[in-house]
């Protein structure tokens, strides 16, 4: 119902709704981002957020209340670590490698939803002359342009090493993939 809010009130890129569990009331937090200008994640703005609130009113059920939460923003560089086939030009698999995982992100995640350290294996074993991927690094970038979250992948890595989860009002973005994805051919 958000999403199908008229451009005119604004619009939200991304939403996720959590029953407040601390609440006496069926209260729900919809935790809400938006796109600035730069077309990277932003924060609702009040009105925004007011429009959105106005917007639902109209749905929800008497018992509900609705609190719209911002959602906080982490932001993350990929470093990778491949093996070329020897029989072709590396900075083409390079380039293409990196092409690749830009592709792959490009696609906004939902809030709060795991990020998949596999995926990125699997994008690069799937571009044409990689032979191996060796090393992926997932590591988050703060201060300056980037969202200043106080978070650390390592720590909430799963047991594997194959994802990290977040907080249910997180959602990560590689923000500016030509800087922040790197790779190197072994």
């Amino acid at each position: 119902t958000i999403y199908s809010m008229p451009p005119m009130f604004g619009a939200i890129k991304r939403a996720m709704l959590v029953r407040d569990d601390d609440s006496f009331k069926r209260n729900l937090n919809i935790f809400v981002i938006a796109e600035g200008a730069n077309g990277k994640l932003a924060r609702a703005n009040t009105t925004l957020k007011r429009n959105v609130k106005t917007w639902l009113n109209k749905n929800r059920m008497i018992n509900d209340t609705i609190d719209i939460l911002n959602a906080r923003i982490l932001n993350v560089s990929i470093d990778f670590a491949i093996v070329a086939d020897q029989e072709t030009n590396k900075f083409d698999i390079l380039a293409g490698c990196i092409e690749k995982l830009r592709d792959t992100f490009s696609v906004l995640p939902d809030i709060g939803e795991a990020f998949y350290i596999t995926d990125i294996y699997k994008a690069l074993n799937d571009v044409e002359g990689v032979v191996d991927t060796k090393r992926v690094k997932v590591e988050q970038k703060t201060g300056g342009r980037y969202s200043d979250l106080g978070f650390n992948v390592r720590d909430n890595m799963s047991p594997d090493g194959r994802y990290f989860v977040v907080p249910e009002d997180v959602i990560v973005e590689i923000r500016f993939p030509f800087q922040d994805i790197k790779g190197v051919i072994l």
